[in-house]
């Protein structure tokens, strides 16, 4: 179980912290190392903000030769190496516990190489999600092709990220997860030595163990990304967009369980709840029926001759299902308006209320009904307001928590309420995680979820890399090397 750990903001700098960060500013550029409290406030936190802690350091290495150099100085002083990329995570996996030293790839953010025959493309771990698309359909042939993962924060998240966290996205229904599109990768491990793993030169053959599918969402607990190799996908150019407005959250649900049960594969099936409908409509003015409780925002795309029919057949089901209003398009600026509806749900959560946390299960589709339901319970009983936006698709819920992380009895209760969700999605044959990965949030839970044997495996395969614990120790698999907590200096962790 995560325990509270003193302030490290309220103690003097020790003359070996100090000695590190000497070292460490002499390995890198001018400017790559930050220090003073005011500049390592940033580094507090990722996209999980219950979860903070003050790194001793952050360290931004420009090339793979001063990464080595900083992994063995940060290791030699007996100090957890905790890799960031931009800090979009959810689950606080690049919080910095115990004066551990974030070591940022932001910087290394060059495209090494388009190789479009080959579909592929080589990167350095910094480049940005959505940056490499860009660059890909500004180069000669490239149109046809793009990076397919697609997180929310996608414009800011960067692609080694996307492949420590195994990112999802709202394709991930027909695109899949991050791993199915990382060929190849560099990795330094704890130690400082230099590998790469999997397929190079567009190469799709990664030897007879899938070494990049173990690195892959393993949360920077085994090595550090510096370069990845990755699958450039068809860029789909032609779609239908069908919004369905239902009076009930369980009709809406039973509609998206048909459509997959039918063997129609959407590109994306998103869902909001009538709470969350409305907190958008307020904010943005997108003219969704005042009546709706739920809404399903779905995508097909591929052959324009097929997309017209199949787009009936959703709807049909759609209709079976009680929607009272139903919008299909194929036009460009429609499709982009509805999906900025979807992406802008948290700008929008951000408008109302001080603070907000945004869980992340995996269920069976045919089971979202009463976990939607079952939510709203705890809910109630916990007195929170919790909203529900989400990957219906692949029954990926996200309940969204508002509370005010100032007023310390609201954020024990988000906790208690969380820990409950999840548990209950557990319960039914759930994940204790869709795409948000475990990190610090749900550390607690993994041996609610796997047995003793199966932890004790996990276990070993961090051994196997890393045999001394030095990266990231105390994240996704416990650890009693590094204690972390949930929650800011002198709170509890739910019991």
């Amino acid at each position: 179980m995560p325990t509270a750990t003193a302030d490290p903001a309220a103690a003097p700098v020790s003359p070996a912290t100090a000695a590190l960060v000497a070292r460490l500013t002499a390995l890198v550029p001018p400017g790559g190392v930050l220090s003073d409290p005011a500049s390592l406030l940033v580094y507090e936190a990722d996209g999980f903000t219950i979860a903070k802690a003050r790194p001793a350091a952050v360290v931004f290495p420009t090339t793979l030769e001063q990464v080595v150099a900083v992994v063995k100085a940060v290791g030699d002083a007996g100090v957890q190496i905790v890799p960031r990329g931009s800090g979009t995570g959810l689950a606080g996996g690049c919080v910095a516990f115990e004066n551990g030293v974030v070591v940022s790839t932001t910087r290394m953010n060059r495209i090494l190489k388009i190789d479009v025959p080959n579909r592929a493309a080589y990167v350095e771990a910094g480049v940005r999600n959505t940056q490499l698309s860009d660059a890909v359909l500004a180069t000669p042939g490239g149109a046809a092709y793009h990076f397919a993962p697609d997180p929310s924060s996608q414009r800011a998240s960067t692609i080694g990220g996307n492949a420590a966290t195994n990112a999802g996205g709202i394709h991930t229904l027909k695109d899949f997860v991050s791993s199915n599109h990382v060929l190849g990768m560099e990795l330094v491990l704890p130690d400082g030595q230099v590998v790469t793993v999997g397929g190079q030169n567009g190469s799709t053959e990664a030897g007879p163990f899938d070494l990049p599918g173990l690195v892959c969402g393993s949360e920077g607990t085994l090595g550090l990304v510096t370069k990845l190799w990755v699958r450039l996908a068809p860029r789909p150019l032609h779609f239908r967009t069908i919004v369905g407005m239902f009076d009930s959250t369980s009709s809406a649900c039973e509609a998206v369980s048909e459509v997959i049960a039918d063997g129609i594969l959407p590109a994306a099936m998103e869902m909001m709840d009538g709470k969350m409908v409305k907190i958008i409509e307020d904010a943005y003015h997108f003219g969704f029926p005042a009546a709706t409780q739920a809404l399903i925002l779905t995508e097909i795309d591929g052959i324009p001759e097929l997309l017209d029919a199949q787009a009936a057949d959703v709807e049909a089901i759609f209709r079976k299902h009680g929607a009272f209003d139903l919008q299909t398009s194929g036009d460009p600026a429609r499709r982009a308006m509805l999906w900025k509806a979807r992406k802008a749900a948290f700008g929008a959560i951000g408008k109302i209320s001080p603070s907000y946390c945004t869980q992340d299960a995996c269920v069976p589709r045919s089971m979202l009904a009463q976990v939607l339901q079952r939510i709203d319970e705890i809910g109630t009983a916990h007195g929170l307001n919790i909203n529900n936006v989400f990957h219906a698709g692949d029954g990926n819920v996200h309940p969204i928590f508002l509370y005010d992380d100032r007023d310390e009895a609201q954020v024990q209760n988000t906790l208690a309420a969380a820990e409950q969700i999840l548990k209950y999605c557990i319960d039914l044959g759930g994940t204790l995680t869709g795409e948000h990965g475990v990190g610090v949030e749900k550390l607690h839970l993994m041996p609610y979820l796997f047995d003793e044997r199966t932890m004790a495996q996990f276990a070993a395969v961090k051994h196997a890399f890393d045999p001394e614990e030095r990266i990231n120790a105390g994240k996704m698999i416990p650890s009693d090397k590094v204690r972390v907590t949930l929650v800011k200096p002198g709170r509890k962790a739910p019991q």
